[in-house]
Parts: C-alpha cells; sequence; structure tokens
C-alpha cells in the first residue's frame, strides 16, 4: 500500500518523512550518473543508506528480480537462501529453469554459506556449479518440520528440537550438511503465517538459523519468538472472518496460483465452506492463461477487476475462463459486488496492486 513498505527496521515501517530526506539527500547522485537508475536500484540505495545511518545489527535483503545482476547483489552478507526455482519473469531472466537457476545463484559469495531449499535436479545441478565456482559452502535443506494441525489464525508444527548453541565443528563439511544445531526430541511450533508452502519455508529457516549460528549467538526463545510473531500480510492472509472470510493472496505466477488453490481446497473441506468467491485482476505481462486455468474452475462467482498499475491487463481478457464472470471498472465497486454475493469464503488474488487496494478499503 506504500513505498515505506518494503524498508522496515522490526516492524516498523521508514516514515515518509525520513523516506523522503534520504530521497533528497541521494537524488543529485543519481541526476548526474550517465547510466541512470531505475526506481528499484534507488529504492535500494535509499534502503541501504537508511539502514546504515540507523547501525542496524542485521538486515534481511530481498533480491528484486533475478539475483545475479540485481541492485541487491552488490552486499556480502553472512548466509545466503535461495528458496526454490519457478518460471517467473522469463522475458528477463530466460525461459527455462535452467536459465532462472543461473541467474538466481548468483548472489552466491566465496566463503558464505547458501541455503537452499531448491529439489528439481535441473535446477540443483546450476546451483551446485556457480556454489562451486566462487568457492560457496552449499547447505541443502533437510525435513526438520512437518504440519500436524492448521487453523484460521494459525498453523502447527512439530519441530526437531532446537540446540541453543551448535558447536563451531559442527557442519563444516560437504554438500548439504550445514551446522545441525538441533537436539534430540520434537516441539511444537505455532506459526501464524497460514499456507501449506509455510512448511517448506520452515525448513529453509532452519536451515538458514543454522548458518548463522556459526558466527551468531541464538537462543532457542529467540527462534521460536521470532517465528511465531512473524507476519507477512498479502499472503494467504485473513483480512476477515465474520459475517464470512476474506482471504487476500498476492499469488501472481501459476506455481503460487496453484499453491493457492490447493490451500483454499483444504481450507474449505475442513470448515465446509461451500459457496466460494473470486475477486481477480492480474498484469499483462503474467501467465495469466495459466493461472486462470488453475484457479476459476474453483469458484462459484468470479469478479474481474483491473488492477491500478500501467501494466494492468484489461479484464476483458480473462472472459474465455469465466464466461459468466462479471467485470467492474474499478476496485471498489467490484469489492462492494463481492461481499454482497455473501459467500462464505471470498479469495482476492492475481496480483498485490489488487490485495493492496483492496485492504485499504477494508
Amino acid at each position: 500500500m506504500s513505498y515505506c513498505e518494503r524498508i522496515q527496521i522490526n516492524q516498523t515501517l521508514i516514515s515518509e518523512h525520513e523516506f523522503a530526506q534520504l530521497a533528497d539527500a541521494l537524488m543529485p547522485t543519481a541526476d548526474s550518473m550517465t547510466d541512470t537508475p531505475t526506481q528499484f536500484e534507488f529504492l535500494t540505495a535509499i534502503a541501504f543508506l537508511y539502514f546504515a545511518r540507523q547501525k542496524i545489527d542485521i538486515a534481511v535483503i530481498e533480491v528484486g528480480l533475478g539475483g545475479r545482476f540485481d541492485a541487491t547483489n552488490v552486499i556480502t552478507p553472512i548466509v545466503s537462501v535461495l528458496t526454490n526455482v519457478e518460471l517467473d519473469h522469463t522475458d528477463l531472466l530466460g525461459n527455462t529453469v535452467e536459465q532462472i537457476a543461473w541467474e538466481k545463484s548468483g548472489i552466491a559469495k566465496k566463503d558464505v554459506p547458501l541455503v537452499t531449499g531448491e529439489r528439481k535436479s535441473e535446477a540443483l545441478r546450476v546451483i551446485e556449479r556457480e556454489c562451486a565456482a566462487v568457492g560457496a559452502p552449499l547447505m541443502l535443506v533437510r525435513e526438520r518440520a512437518r504440519r500436524v494441525d492448521f487453523t484460521w489464525e494459525y498453523q502447527e508444527f512439530i519441530v526437531e528440537a532446537f540446540s541453543p548453541f551448535p558447536s563451531p565443528s559442527e557442519g563444516r563439511g560437504g554438500r548439504g550438511e550445514g551446522a545441525r544445531g538441533l537436539g534430540s526430541g520434537e516441539r511444537s511450533l505455532r506459526l501464524a503465517l497460514l499456507g501449506g508452502y509455510q512448511q517448506e519455508n520452515l525448513n529453509i529457516v532452519l536451515e538458514a538459523l543454522d548458518a548463522l549460528r556459526r558466527s551468531l549467538v541464538i537462543p532457542e526463545d529467540a527462534v521460536r519468538a521470532g517465528l511465531e510473531q512473524a507476519r507477512w500480510p498479502g499472503r494467504f492472509e485473513i483480512a476477515q472472518r465474520e459475517p464470512f472470510v476474506i482471504v487476500l493472496d498476492g499469488a501472481h505466477n501459476p506455481h503460487a496460483i496453484r499453491a493457492l488453490r490447493d490451500d483454499l481446497r483444504r481450507y474449505r473441506e475442513k470448515y465446509s465452506l461451500r459457496k466460494s468467491a473470486l475477486l481477480f485482476g492480474v498484469l499483462q505481462d503474467k501467465d495469466y492463461k495459466t493461472m486462470a486455468q488453475i484457479l476459476f474452475p474453483e469458484f462459484d462467482e468470479i469478479i474481474l477487476v483491473k488492477p491500478d498499475s500501467p501494466r494492468a491487463l484489461d479484464p476483458e481478457m480473462l472472459r474465455p475462463w469465466a464466461p459468466q464472470g462479471k467485470i467492474y471498472p474499478d476496485i471498489e465497486m467490484g469489492l462492494t459486488a463481492a461481499r454482497e454475493l455473501q459467500p462464505d469464503v471470498l479469495c482476492v488474488t492475481g496480483s498485490l496492486y489488487v490485495v493492496g487496494a483492496v485492504k485499504r478499503l477494508l
């Protein structure tokens, strides 16, 4: 909903005043460059300057696009994380898993552990090769967490018990060993983050923590508190429970849409939800045909809107997959119509632009 969301310290957004001051400070440099920085490059510079001035201890920096040639890749981290490789932004990153894996593995740095949850052999081969080329230890994620229950408020997992301080000698070995860092026994853990894919993310986080513990002291209670307090707006976010459920999800590629569909099926079955409605808008550079084919058959009612972006797709282009769907000229009218349907569950997805607009309206 705001550019300030992109730069946060301890879940507090950078203020508009500070954002404006830093932009003013950096603008003369940007204007003097013959190779004019992109918007994302300029935002990355603002973030780095802000973090430096605030003297933060640890930063979590998310790549904008790809990795190898991304603006964020000027840093040398204490751990790199490559969650997985899917076909997205194919116009810029390549149209094969191998090409995208090459772009993403470009974040690997000498002597910096790279943690990955990727399991596809064609992607792993590339990641292994690129890590070996620069001398980055590769840590393959192990299955240490399994989901045992889920509600609209939380997911419950059984996790191998953490040991507070792994010894420095653990996990110095080769491929996929990592620091063990976990003692015997199991613990239960509740995540407020919803979605089946969070099990995979949780396993990735546990592996990354093992890498961090080689240089930082991170007690078990800090791990637990961090995981239990984690929030991610617009990612299977329950914006409303009564009189019906509203799910906001910024899924904008087939992989994410498939995960959303599967999660909605689980919730509808568990809670016996019958009538479902979809509010959908998407950008024209996304694989909207595949997204529509995956998602639209799941819903009784479909409402199509145009995201507030110059890259937005005309909703009429979605008509072949939703012949009975209703099209509204703006998101507010679409949301009003969707709420009037009084479904058991309303899902808002297709673009973070749509999700952000709906969050503001709600």
